[in-house]
């Protein structure tokens, strides 16, 4: 007779908050996006399969954003511009709309839908596309079409009015923007009660996690980090607020609660996070199970998983146990998941035809149930614990194929009971305990995505300083209670894992910025509500914005100093910094775009300015160059810094600056200086640098101002500033450069 093997699936549902607390908009559209192409569909297809029983985690701040778009009717960016009559739209809101309506899988949700690929290859055929080469219809088509991709498949079936609209494939009205939108909400507002059913039903478990998603180790204690990782760089501060760990753990216990009727028996410790302390605490919480990665019961248990060539583990015994961690008699049961089977669902499969897929994962299952046949164990079980959204764009039909298929495979198996993790506890009578747990996570076993690296380390002594001052603040001061409790909010929301894991390396979410801006809002709030002063480093973005040029120079350029921008060819040779764009930034930003170039006498400038911007007191743009081969002197940057984020550019020392000053409105004469000894500047007088300001600021300055001879090179950075305090460098991390031709 054949041994039963258990199998549960934990699908992990997580977005960190997009919403600005103060103004209640969403930045982002991602828990929209998903919401109607993963959080529902995925619970509905089990109906198909009433022997497949699973978990899903769902985080707190999720259900509240999801609450937020089907009761409050919150808009975010997108869905703001998507229901905009395109007659209406500014210049930066088609920038915006041409630079993030085509972000999707181009394989599974751009090229099947042919007006939808066709806008897409005229956006991206040349890079010289401009606002102006789109006609208003066909950014109504955008706006629909970007929507439209993102609904999983299977609303097609179920909303006719959706298939309808997908068949109309353009010359979208604006009542079908706004309808598009009513049905996204429609299936949002069903998400909670449809997994109350499954929950009442018994087909489904739900789990949840700390309220914003914190690393819980890290906000207990930051130096647990040097357990995995001895010669890790932490931050300055040292983080160690178990309160802030206990509040975002009842809260959420709460939220879920008031919810679905129940106590949550089961944590998702975010980003398998776990360590001793973290798990005593949840422990005394209450929390009966949680599930991490295998990589901390190696490390426990002090020994590899060792897996052939294909893959499969050799003796699966320890990763397919039920282990009970229990420290100082904290008791609390854990599974540990099977990475790669994980990794190939999230990285591998949807690369491959479903069926095949499928099969695959089907008989890597029954490899391991053949390998524990002879153990003198009965329950083992097999976890695959992964994120539940963010791996299907890369499947046909959004991993319907893939995951009926292989539901299919396993409910006709008599010998594979696939279960929610409590349904197992029930029989697993027996675990093997635990007298401690390794400090790490999911990834390399440690905490380096989230802390160690210098700009991650930034944010960690932002949040602390902030921190810092709101109790300072409150000891100093009578608030009322309401906004006591909206500063705290701002912290919790800050202690999230998401900010830490997008800033430095190695992660690019290609909205960098954007997490960014949200992150320092967060902080910024605290000092508002509290009616303080924001201090002036929360102004300075932490990312690095410009790291590399959106394109090259590839001529020769001969512009007109008129500034205005005489025809599309002028500039059609030069290179240009694209920075970031859209409505959150028109006021934020003095530089739109930089073009440079040049010609075998001069370096051309443009700037695309912020008109609000500059109707300021007093800004200024700088342009620091460097010569390689000079032998004269070289002088530090002299714009005052904000805070301690020091990039790679500010480093470096230069051999010219030029200063162009801006006072309300008025572009005023550049004034180039060079280094002197003592790391000081000198004026230097100006033979034929040439500028001019109308509806952009173009600049010439030549090679010989600068002592450029042909065939050498220049490398520059440009700089912005309000007042001489430095507001941006661009780029950060690099110089720019290019050679005088012979």
């Amino acid at each position: 007779m054949v041994k039963k093997l258990s199998v549960a699936f934990i699908w992990h549902m997580h977005q960190p908050v997009y919403a600005s607390t103060i103004t209640g908009e969403y930045l982002m559209p991602w828990v929209r996006l998903h919401a109607i192409k993963d959080y529902l569909d995925m619970l509905m297809l089990l109906e198909e399969f009433p022997n497949i029983k699973q978990t899903f985690n769902l985080v707190p701040s999720l259900l509240d954003q999801l609450y937020d778009y089907s009761h409050n009717n919150v808009h975010d960016i997108h869905s703001r511009l998507t229901v905009t009559d395109v007659a209406k739209l500014s210049a930066e809101d088609k920038d915006f709309i041409l630079k993030y309506f085509f972000d999707a899988n181009y394989v599974n949700m751009i090229f099947p839908h042919e007006p939808y690929r066709k806008l897409y290859e005229k956006r991206f055929q040349n890079d010289h596309t401009t606002i102006d080469d789109f006609f208003d219809q066909e950014y109504a088509d955008i706006l629909a079409w970007f929507n439209l991709a993102w609904f999983d498949p299977y609303w097609r079936t179920k909303e006719p009015e959706l298939e309808k609209l997908y068949n109309k494939g353009s010359n979208y009205t604006l009542e079908d923007r706004k309808l598009i939108i009513e049905l996204q909400r429609k299936i949002i507002k069903d998400i909670v009660p449809k997994y109350k059913e499954f929950l009442k039903r018994g087909q489904i478990e739900i789990s949840t996690s700390p309220y914003y998603h914190p690393i819980i180790p890290l906000v207990i204690d930051s130096e647990c980090a040097t357990r995995a990782s001895s010669d890790i760089q932490l931050p300055a501060s040292h983080f160690n607020f178990v309160d802030d760990v206990k509040v975002q753990m009842k809260r959420g216990m709460k939220k879920f609660k008031d919810i679905f009727g129940i106590a949550p028996a089961g944590i998702w410790p975010s980003e398998h996070c776990v360590s001793p302390e973290a798990l005593e605490l949840l422990s005394d919480l209450g929390v009966k199970w949680i599930v991490t990665d295998e990589g901390n019961l190696a490390k426990t248990l002090g020994k590899d998983f060792v897996r052939d060539f294909y893959g499969n583990l050799q003796d699966p015994y320890d990763l397919c146990q039920a282990y009970q961690v229990d420290i100082n008699k904290k008791k609390i049961f854990t599974l540990f998941r099977n990475s790669a089977l994980g990794d190939l669902i999230a990285f591998e499969y949807g690369n491959q035809e479903s069926e095949i897929a499928a099969n695959d994962l089907y008989e890597r299952i029954k490899y391991i149930q053949a390998r524990l046949q002879v153990t003198p164990v009965d329950d083992h079980i097999v976890t695959i614990a992964m994120d539940g959204e963010n791996s299907w764009e890369s499947y046909k039909e959004d991993g319907r194929l893939f995951l009926k298929h292989l539901y299919k495979l396993l409910s006709e198996d008599e010998t594979l009971d696939i279960t929610t993790v409590s349904d197992f506890i029930k029989k697993a009578d027996e675990p093997k305990v635990l007298d401690t747990i390794h400090s790490g996570s999911w990834i390399n076993r440690n905490f380096s995505l989230w802390i160690g690296d210098p700009t991650k380390n930034i944010a960690w002594d932002y949040l602390y300083k902030t921190r810092e001052d709101l109790v300072k603040f409150v000891n100093e001061n009578k608030y009322p209670k309401e906004t006591v409790e909206k500063a705290w909010e701002e912290i919790y929301i800050a202690e999230g894992s998401d900010w830490f894991w997008w800033y430095g390396e190695p992660n690019d979410s290609g909205h960098d910025d954007m997490f960014d801006l949200l992150f320092r809002m967060h902080l910024k709030n605290v000092y508002k509500l509290l009616d303080k002063p924001v201090p002036d480093y929360l102004d300075i973005p932490l990312v690095l914005f410009a790291g590399e040029p959106s394109r090259c120079p590839d001529g020769i350029l001969k512009p007109s100093i008129n500034g205005v921008i005489d025809s599309d060819d002028e500039w059609a040779q030069a290179g240009y910094i694209e920075l970031p764009q859209g409505p959150m930034y028109q006021s934020d930003r003095l530089l739109r775009r930089i073009y440079f170039g040049n010609d075998s006498d001069n370096i051309y400038f443009r700037f695309d300015v912020n008109q609000d911007r500059m109707l300021g007191l007093t800004n200024e743009i700088y342009i620091y160059f460097y010569i390689l081969d000079r032998s004269g002197l070289l002088s530090p940057i002299r714009i005052r810094n904000k805070g301690n984020a020091l990039f790679p550019s500010q480093r470096y020392s230069y051999a010219y600056e030029m200063e162009i000053p801006i006072c309300q409105g008025n572009i005023f004469s550049p004034v180039l200086s060079e280094a002197i000894e003592g790391s000081l500047w000198m004026v230097k007088s100006i033979n034929n640098i040439v500028y001019s300001y109308k509806s952009v600021l173009e600049l010439s300055v030549p090679f010989t101002d600068i002592g450029i001879q042909q065939g050498q090179e220049v490398h520059f950075i440009v700089a912005t500033s309000k007042t001489h305090i430095l507001q941006e460098i661009i780029p950060q991390n690099k110089l720019l450069s290019m050679i005088r031709p012979h």
